[in-house]
């Protein structure tokens, strides 16, 4: 899947008592069609397997059907749904608040005060400023997160069906029976109440939207108002997309504006899928002096497998080719010539639906006679309580 191409990350993530979530992130400069790449990747920086749904498409749904060109990052409904599914629906309470680091705002541009039936009434203009093209911002009030109880199930269930679909889309290989990946299934949604998309399509631009004081806030999730706004808009080099759609209303209708999905490889299930994965692999980067024996022992539908790896100090080895149904995955690092001597394992699962991008970068640490370690960057886990001393 195309990313961004060079990209400065510049994050700052914050969760406070009220659910609210941030990232700021430095992007490099993209053309305008790669906005959903873009947003994709910020929705990334707070939540990791998920899509964004820049264009606010309302056919995104648990269930539903459809092929992600990871080309643009965006969803194309097949225009089915499985049916006589169950989805569980959870209320949460969350600001979303996504931006790079090119983006000023909002600020009060103006206000006005008017008295109406004796009730004082505070138009305000909030405003943000763009610095650079493909600067972006998102703002949204969360209040809903559906999923589509026992995707597994019900995906292995309506094989066929989609097996059929897939055909008509061209994501079906007749003589291998096989879907091929990027189509699949819908298996949760983040619903927002009111919210918003901007992007500048050039190097400085503006935009601001209008309405009165208390709904505004509601607009950015911090009232109680109704959500709603008088006027929205800026210079013509900026695209937007707001909820409620249109001004001076206001809605009940929740829109999508994340997803998550499982694409189908061959038949096999790959949950929280945001790129095509042919197989694992393990990258291993030795920042110390200990030469390391590698082992990873793993579990396949044929038996028990292994691969080996030597890695010695300052050099990058990996191992490749982990098969996708590879399951209960034991990694054992053996730190030779440490004092005491040393082995420290780590423990997955499955890597399939928890590494998205098929991949876990282990950075090795440690100069002799010291301790000597090992860090998961993906899972962020230090090894170092994991360690077993074995006496020679």
């Amino acid at each position: 899947m195309p990313l961004l191409k060079k990209k400065s990350l510049l994050l700052i993530v914050i969760f406070s008592g009220t659910g609210q979530l941030f990232a700021s992130t430095s992007l490099s400069i993209l053309p305008p069609e790669d906005l959903s790449n873009n947003f994709n990747d910020l929705v990334r920086e707070v939540r990791p397997s998920w899509w964004g749904n820049w264009n606010l498409d309302l056919a995104i749904k648990p269930g539903a059907i459809g092929v992600i060109d990871t080309n643009t990052g965006t969803f194309h409904p097949a225009g089915q749904q499985i049916a006589n599914i169950s989805v569980v629906s959870g209320v949460i309470s969350e600001e979303l608040k996504l931006s790079t680091s090119d983006v000023k705002g909002p600020q009060v541009a103006s206000f006005t005060m008017s008295d109406q039936s004796s009730k004082v009434s505070v138009n305000t203009d909030l405003k943000w400023q763009f610095s650079k093209r493909g600067a972006m911002m998102a703002q949204w009030d969360l209040v809903q997160e559906q999923s589509l109880k026992g995707p597994f199930q019900v995906i292995n269930e309506n094989m066929d069906l989609l097996k059929s679909v897939a055909a008509d889309m061209d994501m079906y290989d007749p003589e291998a029976g096989a879907i091929s990946q990027g189509f699949g299934v819908v298996t949760s949604v983040l619903l927002a109440k009111s919210g918003m998309n901007v992007a500048s399509l050039s190097d400085s631009s503006q935009w601001s939207i209008t309405g009165q004081a208390d709904s505004l806030q509601s607009m950015l999730g911090r009232g109680s108002a109704k959500a709603s706004y008088s006027s929205a808009g800026g210079d013509s080099d900026v695209m937007s997309m707001v909820w409620p759609s249109q001004p001076n209303t206001t809605t009940d209708d929740l829109v999508p504006v994340a997803y998550t999905f499982a694409s189908i490889n061959g038949e096999q299930i790959i949950p929280y899928w945001i790129e095509e994965i042919e197989a694992f692999q393990i990258i291993f980067e030795n920042k110390g002096s200990y030469f390391v024996k590698a082992t990873l022992k793993y579990q396949t539908p044929g038996g028990e497998k292994e691969l080996h790896q030597d890695i010695v100090g300052f050099m990058t080895r990996s191992m490749d080719n982990i098969p996708l149904d590879a399951t209960e995955l034991t990694l054992e690092m053996e730190f030779v010539d440490a004092i005491p001597s040393t082995t420290d394992f780590y423990h997955w699962d499955t890597p399939l639906g928890t590494w998205s991008t098929g991949k876990r970068h282990v950075e090795i640490d440690g100069w002799w006679p010291g301790q000597p370690s090992f860090v998961i960057q993906e899972d962020r886990t230090n090894t170092t309580s994991l360690r077993v001393a074995i006496d020679k």
